[in-house]
């Protein structure tokens, strides 16, 4: 019986994908050179230290990334403090208010920074719901490496065995099937690989799908 349930955050609660995505344009635009989209998709959900390989590789030696990523950031920043919109994924509060709201554990693991979930979270009013939150901040090892799932589930006490995962990567959701855990996808820009395919619980097209099948979620 599941008693515990996690989420991811970006992408999955709310689109934050196209903001970053246009910030990266920005910074890139800043250093005479274009951002692609395609380059953006496979960066998502992999550690930064990845994500640099793929962007030296496509960008070569006429590129500063150390530049790229800190302006990149300082671009989000103003984004944010500016009042930019942070729009919810389909049906992502009402499904954080149904776990909660039926006496559930409700965690978050995010592979973001710390300072910006709680932003996100406070500015959309999402922070009461969490009893716990993980962030990049406080782990050695980013998704597809369970350790922020592993870690949530600790600070919730919880036993792996009894949570239920909602990813919409597919590193996020190798995560949490390799933490044991009940996991489901939301496909945002990546959709499911074979592993993914083979060991979710259920792959839905968006959150708005989940109320339906609660009992068994939660079997």
């Amino acid at each position: 019986m599941i008693d515990t349930v996690i989420f991811d955050m970006d992408g999955l609660l709310f689109d934050t994908e196209s903001i970053y995505f246009k910030c990266y344009q920005q910074a890139a635009r800043e250093q005479g050179v274009d951002f692609p989209f395609e380059l953006f998709v496979t960066c998502i959900g992999i550690s930064r230290e990845e994500a640099a390989l793929f962007m030296r590789q496509h960008f070569g030696p006429k590129i500063d990334l150390k530049q790229l990523n800190n302006r990149t950031f300082q671009i989000v920043d103003k984004f944010l403090l500016d009042g930019g919109e942070i729009p919810f994924q389909p049906g992502a509060k009402a499904a954080v208010e149904l776990f909660y709201n039926r006496g559930l554990k409700i965690g978050l693991a995010s592979s973001n920074m710390r300072r910006w979930v709680d932003f996100y979270l406070k500015k959309k009013g999402l922070s009461s719901y969490f009893s716990a939150i993980t962030s990049s901040d406080e782990v050695t090892r980013l998704k597809p490496d369970p350790e922020v799932y592993l870690k949530t589930a600790a600070k919730l006490e919880s036993d792996v065995n009894k949570c239920l995962v909602f990813e919409d990567s597919v590193a996020g959701a190798t995560a949490g099937i390799c933490a044991g855990m009940r996991t489901c996808m939301v496909p945002d820009l990546k959709q499911p690989d074979t592993f993914i395919e083979q060991h979710a619980f259920k792959i839905y097209k968006s959150l708005k799908e989940v109320p339906a099948d609660l009992e068994e979620l939660l079997s």
